[in-house]
Order: structure tokens, then sequence, then C-alpha cells
């Protein structure tokens, strides 16, 4: 009888901790707490477009002949409302471009040896873009192909 007792109130005890134990995790994790911020949603990206540039050919000049030809594919992604003016700069769009190509090259910040960086031409096309037609009305420049001719 008295093992009965003691495994009875074990039981209940047991049973108590466990009914405890679940009040005490869904207060915390399943219910909302006053206390805490409610998390404020970042507004919505605006919508974008993407402005198709013919490819950019850049020579790789050695120290006594052109080495190897690189050609860059690339669309830049504006803001909707930008698109217009960023088709209509495309002429200024590509000179800056390959302005900042032939300075990469030229001072080998976009290279790796004998390869192209592509992160660090992504990162100077998108500095040129921005000066073009605004920092604003920029979101990426998509960098489609990169290919390298060797002579």
């Amino acid at each position: 009888m008295v093992k009965a007792l003691i495994v009875l109130v074990l039981g209940i005890v047991l049973l108590g901790g466990a009914s405890f134990g679940g009040w005490f995790v869904y207060q915390k994790y399943f219910t909302e707490q006053p206390d805490q911020p409610k998390k404020v949603e970042p507004p919505p990206k605006p919508p974008t477009a993407f402005v198709r540039l013919p490819p950019l050919v850049v020579p790789m000049i050695g120290p006594s002949r052109v080495e190897q030809f690189v050609t860059v594919v690339v669309a830049v992604e504006v803001v909707l409302e930008k698109q217009p003016l960023a088709q209509a700069n495309q002429p200024r769009l590509t000179d800056a471009f390959l302005t900042a190509l032939y300075g990469g090259i030229a001072d080998q910040s976009i290279l790796n040896g004998a390869l192209v960086n592509i992160p660090a031409v992504k990162a100077k096309l998108i500095e040129a873009a921005g000066k073009v037609i605004g920092k604003d009305a920029v979101h990426d420049v998509l960098v489609q192909a990169v290919t390298q001719r060797n002579l």
C-alpha cells in the first residue's frame, strides 16, 4: 500500500512538472510578449527593370603588345521610373563602363594575375553607372558573361 502511494504521489509530481513546463514554453514562445517591440517590416523594394548594353571589349596591353582581349556582357538594374533615362543614356553608360574597365586594367585592380576578378569588375561598373544616371537609380549591375581571349 505504501509503495502504491509513493508511486501515485511521484506520478502526480511528474505530471505537475510536465504541465508547468508545457505552460512555461507556451507562454514564452507562442504568445505575444507586450514588452518586446514588434518587428517592423522593411518597406518593399521599388520595382526594377534591366537595361542591356552591348558587349564591352577591352584589350589587356602587356609590355610590348596586346596580350588578350576581355569581353564583358552586362545589364544594369535600375528603378522602373528611371528606365527611360537609362536607355536614353546608353552611350554614356557604355563610355563610363569602358573608362572604368580601362582604368581597372591599367592599375590592375580588377585582375588576379592574368584572370579578371568579377566582384571587382562589378563594383567598378556599379560606381560608374551611379555617376552617369544617379546612385539612387542604380540597384545593381548584372555581369552576364566575361570571356578572355589570349593572343
